[in-house]
């Protein structure tokens, strides 16, 4: 059992359009057109995206294929619904400069991912590439917001045990407490462990001992430790600390990566689930292995 760490809703009618391969490359055409990118530029980005989209939808596809996530659902029915329904997501490309904001979704477009392409591409000489694995990282995502409001519309509860410690006082609180959020960050922690949709709280943090101790998982500066009276229980405390206490939960896990790419979404899952007793911040992964069992989504 255990714990761990870790943000539209518009009421309009509006004409769902389904955007098309050939529609995503008009649109990246015409974005890029007046940055001056070349032919060749445009060609690379739309087929990373379309690239990647398809592999997300290939794993989200063979994971809602999985026995573990069939049992979850109250009508099995809605299975070849949610299966039916991947395929038909599109992307949506845009630019913002000097914004936090990789991608979002809207649910009156629910079949379409927005994606920055000044967060997540780079270009180093004549070669345009994504940005590591962040293009990936985050239309798996926002597929999973997609995928949680698809599961509305067929009323199919995505997550039914999400309480986490804390009551949220602010914006950036709301984004870490958020049901919507926390059910796209389960789907990015089972993927990124490779964690069944069964596993509980033990099973996670099995899987992150395993992490830390072949180092995939880098958390500079911070102690790591165990409960032996509860297998689901990691305690993490700064070293070197400063004076004055860990407050802000999500600054703490900040720093986490996994494999050398830092994981914004965990950190806020993470601290969620987290709460500060003296100087050590305690990750309750009995919380969040529930809200794993419960989700049906499945990575």
């Amino acid at each position: 059992m255990g714990f761990l760490f870790l943000r539209i809703f518009i009421n309009m009618k509006k004409k769902i359009i389904k955007l098309t391969e050939s529609d995503l490359r008009n649109i990246v055409t015409k974005i890029i057109n007046e940055q001056g990118i070349s032919d060749s530029d445009k060609k690379i980005i739309s087929g990373q995206i379309v690239s990647n989209g398809n592999k997300c939808k290939e794993y989200y596809i063979n994971h809602f294929s999985n026995p573990e996530t069939i049992d979850k659902f109250n009508n099995k029915n809605n299975i070849s619904n949610i299966k039916s329904f991947i395929p038909t997501i599109g992307y949506k490309p845009f630019l913002e400069k000097n914004s936090g904001k990789n991608g979002y979704v809207k649910q009156t477009f629910p079949k379409t991912i927005n994606l920055n392409l000044n967060n997540l591409f780079t270009k180093n000489g004549n070669t345009i590439s994504p940005k590591g694995t962040l293009l990936y990282d985050t239309i798996l995502h926002e597929m999973g917001h997609l995928i949680d409001f698809k599961l509305q519309t067929l009323r199919e509860k995505s997550i039914s045990s999400s309480t986490g410690y804390h009551s949220p006082t602010d914006g950036q609180d709301n984004y870490v407490q958020s049901d919507v959020e926390t059910f796209a960050r389960i789907q990015r922690l089972r993927e990124i462990l490779g964690l069944n949709p069964n596993a509980n709280g033990s099973d996670i943090r099995d899987k992150l001992i395993e992490f830390i101790k072949s180092k995939k998982i880098q958390f500079p500066n911070i102690k790591i430790m165990g409960d032996n009276r509860n297998s689901g229980i990691l305690m993490f405390a700064e070293r070197n600390k400063t004076k004055g206490v860990l407050t802000d939960l999500w600054r703490f896990y900040s720093s986490l990566k996994i494999n050398n790419t830092s994981v914004p979404d965990i950190s806020a899952l993470f601290a969620k689930y987290s709460k500060i007793n003296n100087e050590f911040v305690t990750l309750d992964l009995n919380l969040l292995g529930k809200v794993n069992v419960s989700a049906k989504g499945n990575i």
